[in-house]
């Protein structure tokens, strides 16, 4: 799983949006539907990334062997049911 690059990629999104939801404040006021959106989807970007750095460390924490075993188990438990 390659979180750096996750994790890139959602930062550029957060500081996009953020700078979307100031430009749009500062434009139809901060309480405008607009800004409220713009914050709420910032709000939904910022817990993705907090939790694939959670997802990060629980990986970090095993063994390499281990987190190629669990892959496996995921890979056969999708084609179980994957009719």
């Amino acid at each position: 799983m390659n979180f750096n690059r996750k994790k890139t990629k959602l930062l550029d999104a957060i500081d996009d949006k953020r700078q979307e939801m100031i430009e749009t404040a500062n434009r139809e006021g901060y309480t405008s539907e607009t800004a409220v959106n713009c914050s709420q989807d910032l709000d939904l970007l910022i817990n993705e990334y907090q939790l694939l750095l959670i997802e990060e460390k629980k990986y970090s924490n095993t063994s390499p062997i281990s987190n190629f075993v669990h892959s496996m188990k995921m890979i056969a438990y999708k084609d179980r049911f994957s009719y």
